[in-house]
């Protein structure tokens, strides 16, 4: 009997170091949650932390007032806006003009000009499993908390040389 609380207990332990979470700049929240299937799924919330937005979170382009989420499941896919904690019902080419998340010929133009997943925004996060630090968007004068730009990054070469 003592063994079986104790392996409900280690299990428990387990499953509850998958959840891990990141605020970004627009308040909404990031939160990886253990799924059998995944192994930790993230997931993005409103800015009460409660009201799930998208599920399966793979990549995203983020600035102070919008995120825009590519999906593993296609239907969580677009652009999600932390003003009225929802969808905003546009298509990609929309989405990306409404949000001013289109940078030409590189990407995004939130705080990273690349597309970063959940996982790399950590705050205790260190290299490699960080963005690359040339991503920094720091010419991007309209990014409002310049204190993101002093988070963990990668110095060196994107994508890292194998050693």
């Amino acid at each position: 009997m003592l063994v079986l609380l104790w392996a409900l207990v280690a299990g428990a332990r387990w499953a509850m170091s998958f959840q891990e979470s990141v605020t970004l700049p627009s308040g909404m929240q990031l939160s990886r949650e253990f799924d059998w299937d995944r192994y930790g799924r993230w997931d993005l919330f409103a800015t009460n932390g409660r009201t799930r937005l998208a599920r399966d979170v793979e990549f995203l382009c983020f600035n102070d007032r919008y995120v825009f989420v590519q999906s593993y499941d296609r239907a969580f896919t677009g652009l999600y806006e932390a003003e009225t904690d929802s969808r905003v019902p546009v298509d990609y080419a929309r989405a990306m003009a409404v949000s001013g998340l289109s940078k030409p010929g590189e990407g995004c133009d939130g705080y990273y000009t690349g597309r970063v997943g959940p996982g790399l925004l950590l705050d205790a996060g260190r290299p490699p499993f960080v963005p690359p630090c040339a991503w920094r968007n720091v010419d991007n004068e309209a990014l409002r908390d310049r204190a993101w730009f002093e988070r963990p990054c990668a110095p060196g070469p994107w994508p890292p040389e194998r050693q």
